[in-house]
């Protein structure tokens, strides 16, 4: 029988090395940036800013001179006939018919145009930097909800390894009392059912140490795809040491800060920019111009000939008035109020939805601290219990099955205060966030 336990703690440690070959020991705070420096949604967003940032070069880029050149080369196949209202000298026509022009008429134009005044380019700056800022939040919410994630995939990845510790301890304390019962069943103390009493617990014990071998590996390929890695990783750190350092602040709400609200808040912005941005329509725009052209009159296309091509230029400031638009404008600075109130109730609503989150996240981390003080209290009970038991059976007064019971309770015992660390840290990282803190 000391071959079976020899051979079960050899599966059990090739298994744990199996995940530990050329696995990179990781911290949280190291798997959280990791995870923020890989992963593609995140990557993706940052896009996004620089090309709402680029935006604002755009409306510079529209304040900028415009100049074009056209040239036209223009053969006239038959000149177009101008009726004149009187005759000419010497002739008995009541009107004279001429064609004036000649048959090559070549061009070319230079033409430049510079805005002076638009009341939407103040407007039309701040509704891109009111996305920019979008952009951004989008991306810091998206940061959250990802530090959130690994967080609770890491202490996951923690409670499968130390489950998969305990079962390994769990197995080795079955097979040793089975070998126990062996000894005593060939020297007839117990009977064959006895025997297979403990037979059955080497066989649950196995069981469980499989699936918390599975458990653990599972839980190393999900914190694999949280990080966007292909590299073989485990955490570091322990529960207990996780637990020693983390930090609750007590009821400290910061639930105005939260992306989800702030995001309600830039929509309220851009739709009152667009109420400003609608009525701007109705404003004038200035703008300043200049032309130079050189025309070619010729009776033959010969674009160097002497004494064939004319200047002409002008300058000029144009005004555009808008006078009626149908009450476009106005209809859709109506829209854009409208949506400014249910912003203004969504921001509403995502207040009272976070306090009651967080009084509710902030219960149940209470319960689950409860709840780990009573577990810590029983492990030291039923150490207490065991040390005692072990004296007892060392006397006699006790029977192996009576120490296998108190043995029992120790195991239950740690697995329960494992769970209760495992879930005191899950509701604490899930309060930090709602109440504004992650």
């Amino acid at each position: 029988m000391k071959k079976v336990i020899s051979k079960t703690v050899i599966y059990t440690t090739f298994c744990l090395q199996g995940f530990n070959i050329f696995a990179q020991k990781i911290t949280l705070n190291e798997a959280i940036q990791k995870g923020i420096d890989n992963r593609i949604e995140l990557k993706t967003q940052a896009l996004n800013i620089q090309i709402a940032n680029s935006e604002n070069n755009k409306i510079k880029a529209k304040w900028l001179p415009q100049v074009n050149a056209s040239g036209d080369v223009r053969w006239n196949t038959q000149l177009q006939t101008t009726v004149l209202p009187f005759a000419l000298p010497g002739s008995t026509e009541s009107q004279t018919t001429v064609q004036l022009g000649r048959p090559f008429n070549n061009t070319f134009t230079l033409q430049a145009e510079q805005k002076v005044y638009d009341a939407n380019k103040k407007i039309d700056r701040l509704v891109n930097d009111t996305q920019t800022d979008a952009q951004k939040n989008t991306l810091e919410q998206q940061k959250i909800n990802l530090k959130q994630s690994i967080t609770e995939t890491y202490f996951s990845a923690i409670f499968s390894k130390e489950k998969l510790h305990l079962s390994q301890i769990a197995l080795q304390r079955a097979n040793a009392y089975l070998d126990a019962a062996q000894v005593k069943f060939e020297q007839g103390t117990i009977l064959k059912n006895d025997l297979d009493k403990f037979s059955l617990d080497v066989s649950n014990a196995k069981l469980a140490q499989t699936k918390n071998i599975q458990d653990y590996e599972l839980s190393l390929v999900t914190l694999q795809y949280q990080l966007n890695t292909n590299d073989k990783i485990e955490p570091s750190e322990d529960l207990s040491s996780i637990l020693n350092y983390s930090q609750i602040t007590e009821n400290q709400l910061n639930t105005e800060k939260r992306t989800e609200i702030k995001a309600e808040e830039l929509n309220l912005r851009l739709n009152e920019l667009n109420v400003q941005k609608q009525k701007s329509r109705n404003l004038p725009t200035i703008s300043a111009y200049g032309n130079y052209s050189f025309f070619q009159l010729s009776e033959t296309f010969n674009p160097f000939a002497n004494g064939t091509w004319f200047p002409s230029n002008y300058i000029g400031i144009r005004a555009n008035i808008p006078i009626f638009d149908g009450k476009q404008a106005k209809l859709s600075s109506h829209d854009f109020v409208i949506r400014q109130k249910i912003n203004q109730l969504n921001m509403e609503r995502l207040k009272n939805d976070f306090n009651y989150e967080s009084k509710s996240t902030w219960n149940t981390l209470q319960q689950s601290k409860l709840n780990l003080e009573e577990a810590k209290k029983n492990i030291i009970l039923a150490q207490q219990i065991l040390e005692t038991d072990k004296f007892r059976f060392e006397k006699g007064v006790i029977v192996i099955s009576d120490l296998k019971n108190s043995e029992y309770s120790l195991q239950n015992a740690e697995n329960q205060y494992l769970s209760s660390i495992y879930s005191f840290l899950v509701a604490s990282v899930r309060y930090k966030k709602a109440s504004g803190n992650l």
